[in-house]
């Protein structure tokens, strides 16, 4: 794996994602527009990153649960940009 940012290979461990001024439950989310007036946004937790060791890039990911739930999905999303 490199990293995103300067193609380094030099990452650390995966480790747990929290938010250090938030509740201890909080995390990061990758949100999507609505598909519709009452439907909600579909929403997916980052739970765990990696951090470049050498520029220092952080890399959050998915859930293994939250990944399937994006694959399935990813179809019916649109771009921020698009909404």
């Amino acid at each position: 794996m490199r990293c995103s940012v300067c193609g380094s290979e030099r990452l650390s461990p995966l480790g747990e994602l929290h938010l250090a001024t938030q509740r201890w439950n909080d995390r990061i989310q990758l949100r999507f527009p609505r598909g519709g007036f009452f439907k909600a946004r579909p929403t997916y937790e980052a739970s765990f990153a990696r951090a470049c060791r050498d520029c220092g890039a952080f890399l959050p990911f998915l859930s293994e649960y939250a990944r399937r739930q994006l694959d399935a999905e990813a179809d019916s999303l649109t771009d921020i940009t698009d909404a």
